[in-house]
């Protein structure tokens, strides 16, 4: 046999210098070396990653990076206080109260650090001075505020009764509660805008107890029951409720409600104010034959809302009412509800007042079984008029009210409605904190306002 190649095919040829054998063996030595520097990047990336997500858990669950601190300053003196005692108290949800204590240095400084961010914890910071508590509640830290500022103003109070102005004081006369016994009772709701005209919290002494604000109560009331807001505050003194706490400086609302007896036909709802008072308002409910026998109510007149009548009878503006003098609402049992002074046709369904319409409106609406608390906790504006503030605003949801038919707005009326009970009941139990159940509350009163305004312009 012979063995022979072709010349100038394989036998001569060289192969070329990328195909050779070591050339080959380089280039799958970079390729494992790169693969293994890659093997070696993303374990280390891995494991990084594995860290970060075993220990973030437990970073956002401890959040102990927070920090509160401030100044205990003496407003009268115009000093910082030194070596105060300063108390920290640690609300968690579920959680009993724990608490923490420190003195002020020789700035008048405190400083309470390593406090946690977690959404379900708030705080509330101390102090006594000449045995008067100084409390800041309801303070909350977060991963966007960790760290907050907060002062101890010290005997920033004044006694000064003339500072304090109640705006307004109406009383609603209803029938009693559908279980109560036919023994004469009729339901008083009473609600009262009072204003801190000052610059200083407002605090004066009773029987040597301190007291912010107060008011006088007939003779004869039973079964109070008081706004949930001041329930930690207001405490029943003979006839008069008493807030322990200083009125700070702005406007404020409180209300609460009460049963009275009819007594040899007559109904003495009379009282001193407690502040200067500038107008005294009664409704009372269609159907409940009761007349005024004083000279200081005007006449009466009927307003319709929705669906609910009311008489309603006002002091003159023109001749606020002060504290020495006794305000005469004494009520009769006529053989009428009081005839409208100028004729349903004019005044039903076009109130007046819009603010004091709006309470009534929301309280008529809650009779039909809704908590009667919510009444309370829808507020008119408490902030004083400016230039700004008495521009046209945009109404809440203005956009799609205004599409809206009779049948969705009564809806949305009601469904408002319910949300604020449901607020007052979780809030009741303590699975809100007060930071966010006032700000929920005023969000949806302030929304119930507009559908109702929009109720109103649809049926007038």
């Amino acid at each position: 046999m012979h063995n022979y190649r072709k010349a100038g095919k394989l036998g001569n040829e060289r192969l070329p210098e990328s195909h050779s054998p070591k050339r080959t063996r380089k280039k799958l030595a970079m390729i494992r070396e790169d693969s293994w520097m890659l093997l070696r990047f993303t374990f280390h990336v891995s494991f990084y990653i594995f860290t970060a997500l075993i220990c973030l858990p437990f970073a956002v669950g401890q959040g102990d990076i927070g920090k509160i601190e401030g100044q205990v300053i003496d407003k009268k003196e115009n000093q910082l206080l030194s070596q105060q005692l300063v108390i920290l108290q640690i609300h968690r949800e579920s959680e009993e109260v724990q608490q923490r204590e420190t003195v002020t240095d020789d700035n008048g400084t405190y400083i309470f650090d390593n406090l946690s961010t977690a959404f379900d914890v708030h705080y509330t910071v101390s102090t006594s001075y000449e045995g008067k508590d100084y409390i800041e509640q309801d303070l909350v830290l977060s991963e966007w505020l960790p760290n907050i500022t907060v002062n101890i103003e010290i005997g920033a109070f004044t006694d000064d009764p003339s500072q304090v102005k109640i705006r307004q004081h109406t009383l609603i006369i209803r029938p009693p509660p559908a279980d109560h016994a036919p023994d004469g009772a009729v339901s008083i709701l009473e609600l009262i805008q009072i204003e801190n005209t000052g610059e200083l919290a407002f605090q004066a002494s009773i029987d040597n107890q301190p007291a912010g604000m107060n008011f006088n109560l007939p003779n004869g009331h039973e079964d109070l029951q008081l706004d949930q807001t001041f329930k930690q505050e207001l405490g029943l003194n003979a006839n008069r409720l008493i807030a322990s706490q200083p009125l700070a400086p702005g406007t404020h609302q409180v209300g609460y409600s009460y049963l009275m007896h009819v007594v040899n036909s007559d109904l003495d709802l009379s009282r001193k104010p407690t502040f200067d008072t500038a107008q005294f308002y009664v409704f009372i409910s269609d159907g409940m034959p009761l007349g005024p026998q004083s000279r200081i109510l005007g006449a009466g007149r009927r307003e319709e809302i929705h669906g609910l009548v009311y008489t309603i009878y006002a002091t003159d503006p023109a001749k606020p009412l002060s504290t020495n003098q006794t305000v005469d609402l004494r009520f009769r049992v006529t053989s009428a509800a009081p005839p409208s002074q100028s004729g349903r046709s004019e005044t039903a369904g076009k109130p007046s007042d819009p603010k004091m319409i709006a309470l009534i409106a929301i309280s008529a609406a809650l009779a039909g079984g809704f908590l009667v608390a919510a009444i309370f906790k829808i507020r008119p504006p408490t902030s004083k008029p400016s230039e700004d503030s008495q521009k046209p605003q945009a109404a809440p949801d203005a956009s799609w009210l205004g599409k809206s038919d009779a049948a969705d707005l009564e809806r949305t009326r009601v469904a408002r409605l319910e949300m604020i009970t449901r607020l007052e009941e979780l809030h009741e139990k303590r699975e809100i904190s007060d930071r966010v159940y006032k700000r929920l509350r005023k969000e949806q009163a302030d929304r119930l306002a507009a559908v109702l305004a929009r109720i109103n312009r649809e049926e007038t």
